[in-house]
C-alpha cells in the first residue's frame, strides 16, 4: 500500500515597492495562490511588505522575516513561497534566517510544468529549464563542506571542488538536452515543409483563458480544457475543415503568465515555433478576468519575446457569458471594438469566429475563370486541393471553371494547365 502524499503547508510573501500600484502586487499574489493550489499546497498564511525597495540580501526586511518565522512555527508551515525570482544568495540567506525551505515563483511554475509534462519533448524542455535555473544556484549546495573544514587551506575547498564537478555535469546534460531539442525542431520543420499548402492558425493567450476548450469547440476534436493553470504544455494541432482551400490547421499551445521565467520561454522555443510561424494568431482572453488588461499586455510581451508580435492577430474575448454586469460588457465592447466575443458553449459565437478566420484569409484570395477543353477533364479533380471550385459551366468549347484560390495556388493551377497544354 502506497504512502499518502504529505501535505505541504506554505506561507506566501511578497514585497510591494511603494512607488508602484499596490493592486498589481495584490493581483500577482492572488496568482501565486492559484499556482500553489495547482501544486496541491496548503496555504496557511500570506504577507505583503511595503518597502521603498526589496532588501538586497534577504528581499524581505529582518523584522518581517522574524514575524514570518514565528507565524510559520505556530502554524507548522514547511515552506516559504516568495512572489518573485530570488537571487541564489537571497534564497540561501532567507533559508538560514527561517530554518525552513524557500521556493520562489519561478520554482513553483517549473514544478507545475514538470507535473503537466506528458510528451518526451515537453519533459526535455522542462528539464532544460530546471537546469538553467539550478546552474547559478549550485554555490550554496556544497558550501557547508567548506564551513565544516574551517576554510583554512589556501587551495580550493571540498565544497568548491564539488561545485565545479556539479557544474560540469549540469552543463553536459544541458548540452545533450539542447541537441535533443534541436533534433525535434528539425523534425518539426520537415513536417512543416510537407504542409506548405495549408494555412496555419495558432491560439495564444494567458493560461486558463479557454484556448483548449475553444480548439475542441471549433474542430469537434479533443478532450477540451481543464480549469487549472498550464493544463496544456504540448502543441496540439487539428484541421479546421470546410472553410478554405488550402485547409486551415489550428494549433493550441502553452499559455503565458506574469513573470514567466525567461529560461522557460527559451526552453519551450521549439513548441512555440507554431506561434512564430503562424499565418494568423487568435489571441484568446478571459473576458471575465478582473486583470484582463494585464493579461493582454503579458501575452503581447511574450509574443514579442518569441518574435511573433508581427503576426496578424484577431482578439477573442472568451468566457463572455461569465460577465454578469451588462455595463461591464458594454464597456468592454467599446474598449475593444474589433474584438470577437465568444462563449465556448455557444455554437453561434464559434461560427462567427470561423467566419472571421475565413474573411481574414479571403483577402489573400483571387477569383479566376478558366476554360478546360473536354480532353483536359482529368485535370479537374487535381484542382480541388488547391482551390474552391465555385462554379462549372459546360459549354461547346469545354468546361468553364470559376475558382477561388490564394495567389501562389493560382499560379500552381495555371502552371498545371500550361504543362498539360504543352504535352
Amino acid at each position: 500500500m502506497s504512502e499518502e502524499k504529505k501535505t505541504v503547508n506554505v506561507f506566501l510573501a511578497a514585497v510591494h515597492v511603494k512607488n508602484t500600484p499596490l493592486e498589481d502586487t495584490q493581483e500577482s499574489m492572488k496568482e501565486l495562490e492559484a499556482l500553489c493550489v495547482t501544486l496541491g499546497f496548503n496555504i496557511v498564511g500570506k504577507e505583503i511588505q511595503s518597502r521603498p525597495s526589496p532588501e538586497s540580501k534577504t528581499f524581505l526586511g529582518k523584522g518581517k522575516l522574524e514575524e514570518i518565522k514565528a507565524f510559520m512555527e505556530e502554524f507548522e508551515a514547511d515552506t516559504l513561497v516568495m512572489d518573485t525570482e530570488l537571487s541564489p544568495k537571497q534564497g540561501i540567506n532567507i533559508e538560514l534566517a527561517l530554518d525552513a525551505m524557500v521556493l520562489d515563483r519561478s520554482q513553483v511554475i517549473l514544478e507545475i510544468f514538470s507535473d503537466h509534462a506528458r510528451t518526451p519533448e515537453s519533459k526535455t524542455q522542462v528539464e532544460l529549464a530546471r537546469l538553467y535555473y539550478m546552474l547559478p544556484r549550485l554555490m550554496g549546495m556544497w558550501s557547508h563542506l567548506d564551513r565544516e573544514k574551517g576554510g583554512i587551506s589556501a587551495s580550493r575547498g571540498t565544497g568548491e571542488k564539488q561545485i565545479s564537478i556539479d557544474r560540469n555535469i549540469v552543463r553536459k546534460r544541458m548540452s545533450r538536452l539542447q541537441k535533443d531539442l534541436e533534433r525535434i525542431e528539425k523534425q518539426r520543420q520537415n513536417q512543416t515543409k510537407q504542409r506548405d499548402n495549408v494555412f496555419s492558425v495558432s491560439l495564444v493567450g494567458y493560461t486558463n483563458a479557454g484556448k483548449t476548450t475553444l480548439l475542441k469547440s471549433m474542430t469537434g476534436k479533443g478532450d477540451g480544457g481543464k480549469d487549472v493553470l498550464f493544463a496544456t504544455l504540448e502543441s496540439t494541432t487539428r484541421k479546421l475543415t470546410g472553410l478554405t482551400k488550402p485547409d486551415i490547421l489550428l494549433s493550441d499551445t502553452v499559455g503565458f503568465i506574469q513573470k514567466l521565467p525567461h529560461h522557460l520561454i527559451a526552453s519551450f522555443r521549439s513548441t512555440l515555433a507554431v506561434v512564430h510561424e503562424a499565418d494568423l494568431l487568435l489571441h484568446v482572453v478571459d473576458a471575465s478576468s478582473i486583470k484582463i488588461f494585464l493579461e493582454i499586455e503579458t501575452t503581447l510581451d511574450a509574443l514579442k519575446e518569441i518574435g511573433a508580435d508581427k503576426v496578424p492577430r484577431i482578439l477573442i474575448l472568451n468566457k463572455s457569458d461569465l460577465i454578469a454586469n451588462d455595463v461591464e460588457l458594454i464597456i468592454l465592447k467599446k474598449t475593444f471594438p474589433n474584438a470577437l466575443f465568444a462563449t465556448n458553449l455557444n455554437n453561434k459565437s464559434v461560427e462567427a469566429l470561423k467566419e472571421a478566420i475565413q474573411e481574414h484569409f479571403s483577402k489573400t484570395f483571387v477569383t479566376e475563370k478558366i476554360t478546360l477543353t473536354y480532353d483536359m477533364g482529368g485535370i479537374l479533380s487535381k484542382l480541388y486541393p488547391f482551390c474552391i471550385v465555385d462554379k462549372i459551366d459546360y459549354v461547346e468549347e469545354g468546361m468553364v471553371v470559376e475558382y477561388t484560390a490564394t495567389i501562389p495556388n493560382d499560379k500552381t493551377i495555371k502552371k498545371m494547365i500550361q504543362d498539360m497544354e504543352n504535352k
